[in-house]
């Protein structure tokens, strides 16, 4: 995360900052059984130790935080997926599991708040609007990576980059949210290597070396 110099430092700059800091203080709540929804404003302020004018100086209600947050996390699943789509051509299905791994840590690390997210984005057109933007982003850049692994004869030529993608990337979200969320060590180890095996055979098996078994 890119440090911000409070002498020169924006409105959206402190608003990043803020809800960073809600991140950090909000998450070890709802892993402890408090959910987001259940929260109110003054819940919400108390724990993050700020005046209540300072929050609404930067967010309209709590579901503008958690649109926030939303953004701050799911941004942190983008940078953690640019190790997948920045794949060589050459890369072995040991290379691919050691790049879809980034995003899985940050599953984990952020669990609460992307549960929040999930369960949010359902009715709130705020936080969906977000989380599809980001989501979209994603989509594209694997498209991209699809699309150019193919003219390099690195990927079946056969799919279609944005639609393959489209699926892949709902199929890892949801994936995520679901079986990764609450995993132990010893069962998120087997989910990435389950999740390993469906992207190596659906883009790259016959068209590069797996590398040793």
């Amino acid at each position: 995360m890119t440090t911000v110099n409070p002498l020169r430092s924006t409105h959206d700059d402190r608003r990043g900052l803020l809800s960073r800091h809600f991140i950090g203080v909000l998450e070890p709540l709802m892993e402890q059984g408090e959910p987001y929804p259940g929260m109110s404003v003054e819940r919400i302020i108390r724990a993050g130790g700020i005046a209540r004018s300072t929050f609404y100086a930067y967010f309209a209600d709590k579901g503008e935080l958690l649109s926030a947050m939303a953004e701050d996390v799911i941004s942190d699943l983008f940078e953690a997926g640019r190790t997948w789509w920045a794949l060589p051509h050459d890369a072995t299905r040991a290379d691919l599991r050691v790049a879809l791994t980034p995003a899985i840590e940050v599953q984990r690390t952020h669990r609460a708040v992307l549960e929040a997210v999930a369960d949010t984005a359902a009715h709130d057109p705020r936080v969906r609007e977000r989380q599809l933007l980001l989501i979209n982003e994603v989509v594209a850049n694997l498209a991209r990576h699809i699309a150019d692994a193919q003219a390099a004869g690195s990927a079946c030529p056969d799919l279609d980059p944005l639609h393959t993608a489209q699926w892949l990337i709902w199929m890892h979200e949801r994936g995520l949210h679901q079986l990764v969320g609450r995993a132990g060590e010893l069962e998120t180890e087997k989910l990435l290597a389950s999740l390993t095996d469906i992207v190596w055979r659906t883009l790259y098996e016959g068209y590069r070396d797996a590398g040793p078994a």
